[in-house]
């Protein structure tokens, strides 16, 4: 059978899924495959995981419709794959699809193991063969969808470790540099708000500050009180050109 009579003939029916991995992926996958009510045939783990537990599936893959790769990203190309009919995509932002299948990666910072997790309005970023199986995917699951080439994925990979894991590292720095005693949820509150105004608009209205206001006196002070700390002294530098930049626009 052709892979496009194949993704006809799945797409007519809820996806088995199979899980290889016990991490924060492949508990957004399970989660939200056990919310839209289809069949996990099962998960296998490396390492200690309560994944198969938590989602109520057996310790193995099973006769399943999809094999999911939920490993990190240097484990992808190591990992002992079983006999399987099934179609194998994996979910990782910066690899492309293997074995004849398809990735799909949630634009999402996901939740630890155990934490509620659904891929429900993400956007699903897809790459690769078995487009309409992705693409119902992301409809059942109540997920946008996008597609990017494999040679454009590295680079959007790194657009999305600026978009979450790097503001996770800022906040840390204006958490140690605030440095007021129960303050870190008004930090949250103060991202989210430079967040909403950045949704808003595209122009230069998306910057507040002293760098979006040209103030190099307010800089130059700011630069002072991080002279203890070189390192940081040079993100406070290089965000703050990016800023001046931006704002001329």
């Amino acid at each position: 059978m052709g892979s496009d009579a194949r993704d006809s003939q799945l797409a007519t029916r809820n996806f088995r899924l199979g899980i290889i991995g016990g991490g924060r992926a492949a508990w957004a996958f399970g989660s939200t495959w056990r919310r839209i009510g289809w069949p996990i045939a099962g998960v296998l783990t490396r390492s200690p995981s309560p994944i198969a537990s938590l989602l109520g599936a057996p310790s193995g893959i099973g006769d399943a419709d999809l094999l999911l790769l939920a490993v990190s990203d240097r484990a992808l190309h190591e990992v002992e794959i079983p006999q399987t009919r099934a179609v194998v995509f994996h979910c990782s932002g910066v690899h492309p699809s293997m074995h004849g299948g398809f990735s799909l990666h949630p634009l999402k910072a996901l939740p630890p193991v155990g934490e509620p997790s659904d891929l429900r309005d993400t956007l699903l970023v897809f790459e690769g063969q078995h487009r309409e199986v992705a693409r119902e995917i992301a409809r059942a699951a109540g997920a946008r969808f996008a597609e990017i080439s494999a040679e454009m994925k590295t680079r959007y990979h790194a657009g999305a470790v600026f978009g979450s894991n790097y503001v996770a590292a800022l906040l840390d720095i204006a958490q140690q540099l605030i440095a007021l005693p129960g303050a870190r949820d008004d930090i949250a509150a103060l991202a989210r708000s430079a967040i909403d105004n950045w949704q808003a608009h595209d122009d230069a209205r998306r910057f507040t500050g002293p760098a979006a206001r040209g103030d190099a006196e307010v800089m130059q002070r700011h630069a002072e009180a991080l002279a203890e700390w070189p390192e940081l002294a040079e993100i406070y530098r290089l965000l703050a050109a990016r800023i001046v930049a931006g704002s001329k626009c």
